[in-house]
This record gives C-alpha cells, sequence and structure tokens, in this order.
C-alpha cells in the first residue's frame, strides 16, 4: 500500500474547524481506498507537548525540526489568533521543506502571514475577514478573492470550510479523482469546488462592518429610518468628517453613506409593502420619503418594480382564485 504523509503544524490559537476537516477527510479517505493511506501528525514551532486551540481545544504536537529524516509529501499550516508571533521561524522552515520537493498549504491566518512577507506580490489567497484588514489598512484594494490559489509548491487559501475543498483537491485528487469525490459524498458535500470559486461574503456583513468600525453608524441608520440623520450627524456617530466616512463607506461597501442609508431605507419599505398591508403612501412615510412620488422612482431604480405593482402582486397571490384547488 502507497503512504502519503501530511505534516500538520498548530500554533496556539489554532483554529479546531481546521485540524478536523484536515484530519477527517485524510482519515476517511484512506478508509476508502485499498490501495492508498494518508498518515497525519501534528508539530508545532515551540516545546513540544500541549498546544491550546480556539474555545480551548488541547492537541498534542511534536516539535518541527527541518531536518526530521522522514520528509512529508505535504505541510498544512493552519490558521491562528497567535501564529503571528512565530511565523517568522515558521516560515524559515517551511522554505527548507519548500526546496526538498514538500507541497505547502496555508491556510487563513498562515496565508496572511505569507503574504506580509511578499507585499507587492499577487496571487496569494486569505480569507476575506484578513483581507480586510489589509483593506483597512491601506495596503491592498478591494477585490473578491478565490478559495484558494497555488504558485509553485505554495498553497495559500481562506481556511475555515474551505479547507475542506483544498484538501479533497490539492492532497486527495491528486492521487486519485475518484477517492476525492468518494470522500465529498461520505462527507456529504455536494461538489468539491475549485481554487477560482469566490469566497462568499457581503459587503453589509456585520462583521466587515465592525472591522471597519462602522457598527455605532449602521445603529444609528437603521434606529432613523423614518427620520433620517444628515451626512454631518452620521459622521459625528463614526468620530470621522464627512469626508473620511466617505472614503471608509466606499472602501468597505462601495457605497456613500448615504446611498447606503437610502438602500436600507428601501429595503425596509420592501418588506413592509410584502407583509403589511399599510398604504403606500404611509409605508413611504415609514421610511423617510419625503413624497410618493420620490419614493416610487427610487424603488423602482432599486428593485426593477414600483412600490404599487409589488403590491398588486402581493394582493393577487393571496387572493382565493389564486390559491390551487384540492382535487
Amino acid at each position: 500500500m502507497h503512504e502519503e504523509s501530511v505534516a500538520i503544524i498548530v500554533e496556539r490559537g489554532f483554529v479546531p474547524t481546521e485540524l478536523a476537516l484536515v484530519q477527517d477527510i485524510l482519515r476517511i479517505a484512506s478508509r476508502l481506498s485499498d490501495v492508498l493511506r494518508f498518515s497525519t501528525k501534528i508539530y508545532t514551532s515551540s516545546a513540544p507537548g500541549l498546544v491550546e486551540g480556539m474555545g480551548g481545544m488541547m492537541v498534542r504536537a511534536d516539535q518541527l525540526n527541518a531536518d526530521m529524516s522522514d520528509l512529508p509529501q505535504y505541510i498544512v499550516v493552519l490558521g491562528g489568533s497567535d501564529l503571528k508571533d512565530t511565523f517568522t521561524d515558521i516560515r524559515v522552515r517551511l522554505r527548507w521543506f519548500e526546496r526538498r520537493g514538500c507541497t505547502i498549504i496555508l491556510l487563513s491566518d498562515a496565508a496572511l502571514e505569507w503574504r506580509k512577507l511578499f507585499q507587492g506580490s499577487d496571487g496569494f489567497v486569505t480569507h476575506w475577514e484578513n483581507q480586510q484588514l489589509l483593506v483597512d489598512a491601506g495596503d491592498v484594494e478591494r477585490e473578491n478573492l478565490p478559495l484558494y490559489s497555488q504558485k509553485g509548491r505554495i498553497i495559500t487559501a481562506a481556511g475555515m470550510i474551505a479547507t475542506a475543498d483544498v484538501i479533497l483537491k490539492k492532497i486527495v485528487a491528486e492521487k486519485s479523482p475518484n477517492l476525492a469525490q468518494a470522500t465529498s459524498l461520505v462527507l456529504l458535500v455536494d461538489r468539491i469546488r475549485d481554487g477560482d470559486a469566490y469566497q462568499r461574503h457581503s459587503g453589509n456583513n456585520n462583521v466587515v462592518l465592525q472591522l471597519a468600525g462602522l457598527n455605532a453608524v449602521i445603529a444609528g441608520m437603521e434606529q432613523n429610518l423614518d427620520c433620517p440623520l444628515s451626512a454631518s450627524e452620521l459622521a459625528a456617530l463614526s468620530g470621522r468628517s464627512i469626508r473620511q466616512l466617505e472614503r471608509r463607506f466606499r472602501l468597505v461597501v462601495g457605497q456613500s453613506p448615504m446611498a447606503f442609508y437610502r438602500s436600507l431605507r428601501l429595503r425596509r419599505s420592501k418588506t413592509m409593502l410584502e407583509q403589511t398591508s399599510l398604504p403606500i403612501t404611509e409605508v413611504s412615510c415609514s421610511c423617510g420619503f419625503g413624497t410618493p412620488s420620490t419614493f416610487s422612482k427610487l424603488f423602482l431604480r432599486e428593485f426593477n418594480i414600483t412600490p404599487t405593482k409589488l403590491r398588486n402582486q402581493m394582493v393577487a397571490s393571496k387572493s382565493p382564485s389564486a390559491r390551487p384547488r384540492k382535487i
């Protein structure tokens, strides 16, 4: 039986989700194959012993040495909150392994630290939350990120659940595509995503807004949908000038603060039209629009349908004649 060895590097604060996915995928693949076995061993750059991950999970790890007699075919470096403190040392060892033919897979925070060492180089991927930190610092421009990317023997990846995709695709499928597919079925994975699939996140996501320091502004908007706040009032909530707030919003969500605010009010109005019987004029007023005509024009531009037509559709769908008859 052929054996492929995989070294997993963990540091204090490692991500348990990523560790479980790496271990379980390779364990299941080994169980399903009669000719191929994946062996895993856990290492750390610090002293050997127990390493504590996020949430208090403990794992026993040996010390990572660059002069290991049996070189692994693959090295997977997990993300983690304390990785930045030890990554400079890890990077030197990873380069040593890379020169000797090992494939290196860096997940989430590990990919971020690797990217920091090669500023100005394209093609490195990390989790979109880490990317947002770089955007806020002005180091990179906002962009859609793929799940993972490979340059030579270095693979940088988003981590988290996408760990499953990169391990199945870049370790298991490299040896046997059929085995990778069979393993994904046991895991109840619908499909193995390619590296160029984009990481899904919203510019309006609460985590993004929190990282950008916009929570207070968004909360102020949501609490004042009927009587919209002015640009100066929003800036005061953020502790920035109007110009600074404008730049931050365009950087994070791709819209100006007032355009974002207007979209919030329009989405609330759409929910009210769909879920209440309030007259359109009252909906318009409740969401801070001065006149029904202005409301109708903005609503059409946002949703490609007028408030009146949407309300008529909702009424028609609830009428008895619209319901299917029992046979």
